[in-house]
């Protein structure tokens, strides 16, 4: 019967159809997964240069700092030092003052 041959075409129309719709869908979706794919991994190495550009300016101050740190410690050391043997004999009676040793 020829009512039947012709649902059972717009039966494969449609079918071929839906699978067409399902593949362009699909194919879209792939390219949106890669474009997406593509821009974050753009954003993380944005990020990555950020923080090591982030981490080489702190590494230069904290060592900048260190190094100014030491200097006054080494130059507070000296005249501890240059005070201690400055004072040293008073230091050195006074302390036997407190001992109770008089010589």
């Amino acid at each position: 019967m020829p009512i039947f041959k012709w649902v059972e075409e717009i039966e494969n129309i449609y079918d071929d159809l839906i699978e067409n719709a399902k593949k362009e869908s699909l194919e879209d979706i792939e390219k949106l997964k890669a474009s997406l794919e593509k821009e974050m991994e753009k954003k993380n190495q944005n990020n990555q240069e950020i923080i090591n550009s982030t981490l080489a300016t702190l590494s230069k101050e904290v060592n900048e700092k260190s190094s100014k740190f030491g200097e006054s410690i080494s130059k507070l050391n000296s005249k501890i030092e240059k005070n201690f043997y400055e004072n040293k004999e008073e230091l050195m009676i006074l302390i036997f003052d407190k001992l109770g040793f008089d010589f």
